[in-house]
């Protein structure tokens, strides 16, 4: 299978195609859980192929979450709208070794899920999350079957009393076992 992968990258390298992506069609997440969102993609695709199997890649238009539904977050790119290649792409990596293929990407946003309501410090605090997504490959249909998710989140406060300051970050890990099939399509 590996070397199926192989032929498939150096056959679209060699016919002028630079990208080979995975494609994931779901709904932009909402606060109601019963209601649907809009259609969105979640796209990775590959940027360079580092050799041995792994690969960089970026992230484009949404990210999977997983709240009562998997759901797509869009990626923002109202910050700086004459920026749109520096602020629509994620970067990720990825390893490919035939049966099993390993991305993994970070962000910074606003931890609602950890924090809820107003961070203690400023509402502008953001948090670091990191994703490791694990897809099993299904090459009968050409597709990567979504396994499970490792979610990280670091995340910092601060907790004044009457005339001191206690600080403190931890860490939130997070596993996710999908309880419906997500499937990426490989398109190139």
């Amino acid at each position: 299978m590996k070397k199926f992968f192989i032929l498939l990258l150096f056959f679209l390298t060699t016919n002028n195609v630079y990208a080979l992506s995975i494609i994931y069609d779901g709904n932009v997440c909402t606060d109601e859980p019963t209601r649907k969102g809009v259609p969105a993609q979640s796209i990775f695709t590959i940027e360079e192929d580092l050799g041995n199997g792994n690969y960089k890649l970026s992230l484009e238009q949404g990210y999977l979450v997983f709240r009562d539904q998997a759901c797509l977050e869009l990626i923002d790119t109202t910050v700086d709208p004459s920026n749109l290649s520096g602020l629509s792409k994620i970067k990720a990596t990825g390893y490919f070794n035939g049966n099993t293929l390993v991305i993994s990407y970070g962000l910074i946003r606003q931890n609602k899920d950890i924090v809820s309501g107003t961070p203690i410090l400023l509402t502008d605090i953001n948090f670091p999350s990191t994703y490791t997504l694990v897809f099993d490959f299904l090459p009968s249909i050409q597709a990567f079957k979504l396994k499970s998710v490792a979610k990280l989140d670091n995340l910092f406060t601060a907790l004044s009393y009457s005339d001191t300051k206690q600080s403190f970050s931890s860490s939130h890990v997070e596993l996710v076992f999908p309880f419906v099939e997500i499937q990426f399509l490989l398109v190139q």
